[in-house]
């Protein structure tokens, strides 16, 4: 624990937030006890409740809703089928955030973005090299993403 909170307090993160992810499964709560742990305020919006409710009481962040500030950056943590979707729907709910994803394919979701004519100046595709041998909010780890590249 101690390796942890000295690389917590050695990291530096570019943005000052509000950080929106949707998505809590593990990658989205893995994130969002990263962010929070190194003070951003974080907001979580799932399509199952009971999926936020588990990753805030995990210490992921809490819960979105709609009197939340806008966020300064909108990560996109679902399933690489919907991805697409969230992403445009979240460059056009949120005017000013930058907008990323982290799902495993980028052609196809960069095609679906630009085809709906969405705002690609703000659109940053992105994939974590990182995961667990299980899945879902319950696994979500703080340290998931040490020492492990992320592609932009």
């Amino acid at each position: 624990m101690e390796n942890t909170k000295a690389a917590a307090e050695k990291t530096q993160v570019g943005t000052t937030g509000p950080v929106l992810i949707i998505g809590a499964g593990l990658l989205g709560a893995s994130l969002g006890m990263r962010l929070s742990k190194l003070g951003l305020p974080v907001f979580l919006r799932d399509i199952y409740p009971v999926v936020s409710a588990l990753a805030c009481d995990m210490g992921a962040g809490q819960r979105w809703e709609e009197d939340c500030p806008d966020p300064a950056l909108v990560i996109v943590a679902t399933p690489p089928d919907v991805a697409a979707d969230q992403v445009i729907a979240a460059l056009k709910e949120f005017a000013t955030a930058l907008v990323t994803d982290v799902a495993s394919v980028k052609s196809v979701i960069l095609e679906e973005v630009a085809q709906a004519g969405a705002d690609l100046t703000r659109y940053v595709g992105s994939h974590p090299m990182a995961g667990r041998e299980r899945s879902g909010t319950a696994f979500a780890r703080e340290d998931l993403f040490e020492s492990r590249p992320w592609v932009i």
